[in-house]
């Protein structure tokens, strides 16, 4: 779906394509992974032309896979993780779920995931693992038009990207 990029040549794009965006920070666990983020610079000045037919080719596949109703309105009525039970995060849990689900992007989403309850600031808010009281969650979704699916989503995506706490990588 990215070609003609790699997909981490095109995310260095699309979110330099995007004029609130001036700087990319990349982890990288070895010098030579920095190797593909230049290649993404060698074709900036052509992220006009390449991102946008990239971009429609993954949004049209999403839709694909969840429906236009999912990927247009599965963020309405949900609360913020510190106002959910057990402080789940809800919304980012869901974003996980529709990208591994919808893009194969599994092992991106198992590593995020696994971060929940590990990561402080930058990833805040816990995993379904930590739900105690599945009938207060739903009372706590209740304004969300998916309130009688996300309980399933949820666990789907437990058992789908759970595999064990992460660290950060400046942590470990």
């Amino acid at each position: 779906l990215c070609q003609p990029l790699s997909p981490m040549v095109f995310n260095g794009l699309y979110c330099l394509s995007r004029p609130e965006v001036h700087t990319l920070s990349c982890g990288a666990a070895k010098p030579s992974d920095f190797e593909e983020h230049v290649r993404g610079l060698a074709r900036y000045d052509e992220m006009q032309e390449l991102v946008p037919p990239i971009e429609k080719r993954l949004r049209d596949e999403l839709e694909h896979v969840h429906g236009a109703n999912w990927m247009s309105s599965w963020t309405e009525g949900l609360p913020e993780y510190i106002d959910t039970p057990g402080e789940v995060n809800i919304t980012e849990i869901l974003r996980l779920w529709t990208y591994a689900k919808g893009l194969d992007l599994v092992d991106w989403g198992r590593m995020r995931y696994n971060l929940l309850g590990q990561g402080d600031h930058w990833f805040p808010g816990e995993h379904v693992g930590s739900i105690q009281d599945w009938n207060a969650l739903e009372t706590a979704i209740s304004g969300s038009p998916f309130a009688d699916k996300i309980p399933g989503i949820l666990k789907e995506a437990h058992e789908m990207l759970y595999d064990k706490p992460v660290e950060r990588l400046s942590q470990s």
